[in-house]
């Protein structure tokens, strides 16, 4: 045994070592020898199939991606089945058996999730939701991505469109801090994860960046094509935004004071709470001197906050997608010390205060967060007012 794995290490590197010179030719040789000694490696046979690909062998690696895919069907890698699946088509978009194939995981969706799957990876929160139907609109419509390892996938402030599944490989997550001048490596995505979920349900730029580690297979979701399926399935909708409040209003209060001290427990009662709710451009939200009524996240769209000094407003902040605000008055029940107005059409969550200071109510050590978060921020507010004061700027 110790012979067999010394053997595949020394194929493998060698393979590795040929692809980085680009002699795809050489590393294609090294991983059929590699195929030889353990044929029941599928990402070895998956290798061969894109090295073929890349020598421009295409009808041989389309046999081999065929092989592979009704590998994974038969051991119910239902994730890798649907990259591989798209993949041929993109080779051949009508090979026919390979239409059957992914039409048959449709309707086999909820079996393929096997349970190891639904236990290792976050693929139930994409598609487990979904009916046979509507899953089979989302199949449709999914693309298949193959990026090297180093490449950038996508770039931290530029549009994002899409939200990527990896279904092979692993991916770096990086964000760039002013601090140290140079990304930081926040996160190490492998197989069954997902990224690009911000951006995508904000309609905000990339708050991060995204390359490949090693050699990487996605499937991406473009929201115009999720814009499509939802006027025929509206009940997509609410799948995806019970995935947003899953990940991403979870991520926000976790990050947030006074939130921070919660439970996961707790946090994640507390995101069941909020509803969405759409207002236009120029709506109050907020109103200075009210008593409050909501806790509210900013889920697409941007807002500004405002405040009356001897008859004129006065801006004193701005709020955009991932901004909580209302939360100071509402759990030290204060009336509101400024007025929150939308800017643009905007998308917001809200949670009742009732609902809120059920879940909140046991953690003492959230009045002391707040008291002194109150303090910095009216400080923050009476600076601003000053400057604006002295400057004769940003009066409405």
């Amino acid at each position: 045994m110790a012979e067999q794995n010394d053997k595949e290490r020394a194929l493998r590197e060698k393979g590795q070592h040929y692809l980085t010179t680009g002699e795809l030719a050489k590393a294609l040789v090294e991983f059929k020898r590699l195929a030889e000694v353990d044929p029941d490696d599928l990402q070895v046979q998956v290798q061969i199939a894109d090295l073929l690909r890349k020598v421009g062998r295409e009808a041989e690696s389309l046999i081999r991606y065929k092989y592979v895919l009704a590998e994974y069907v038969k051991k119910g890698f239902f994730l890798q089945a649907v990259a591989i699946g798209k993949l041929i088509l993109t080779l051949d978009a009508q090979d026919e058996e390979t239409l059957q194939v992914l039409k048959g995981l449709s309707a086999r969706k909820d079996a393929l999730l096997s349970q190891q799957e639904m236990q290792t990876t976050s693929i139930p929160l994409l598609f487990a939701d979904l009916s046979a139907e509507e899953f089979d609109q989302i199949l449709t419509r999914i693309t298949s991505l193959y990026c090297d390892q180093g490449s950038l996938i996508c770039k931290e402030g530029e549009e994002g469109a899409s939200i990527f599944v990896i279904s092979q490989g692993k991916v770096g997550i990086y964000k760039y801090t002013i601090k140290e001048k140079k990304e930081v490596l926040l996160n190490t995505l492998a197989a069954g994860d997902f990224f690009g979920e911000f951006s995508f349900f904000s309609r905000q730029r990339r708050s991060a960046s995204a390359k490949a580690l090693t050699d990487v297979s996605l499937l991406e979701i473009t929201r115009d094509d999720f814009d499509e399926i939802q006027k025929v399935y509206p009940n997509i909708t609410e799948v995806f935004f019970a995935l947003y409040k899953k990940r991403v209003v979870d991520t926000i209060l976790a990050l947030s004071p006074p939130f921070n001290v919660l439970s996961p427990q707790d946090r994640k009662r507390l995101v069941e709470r909020f509803s969405s709710h759409v207002v236009e451009a120029d709506t109050v939200v907020i109103q200075e001197g009210a008593l409050p009524s909501f806790l509210y996240l900013i889920k697409s769209g941007r807002a500004e906050v405002v405040v009356e000094k001897e008859g004129k407003e006065i801006i004193v902040g701005h709020l955009a997608a991932g901004d909580i605000f209302g939360e100071i008055s509402l759990l030290l029940n204060r009336n509101h010390t400024a007025s929150v107005r939308t800017v643009t059409r905007t998308e917001l969550l809200k949670a009742s205060k009732e609902e809120v200071e059920k879940i909140l109510g046991s953690y003492k050590q959230i009045r002391d967060t707040l008291q002194q978060y109150t303090r910095e921020r009216l400080e923050a507010v009476q600076d601003k007012v000053l400057s604006v004061q002295q400057g004769g700027k940003e009066w409405l």
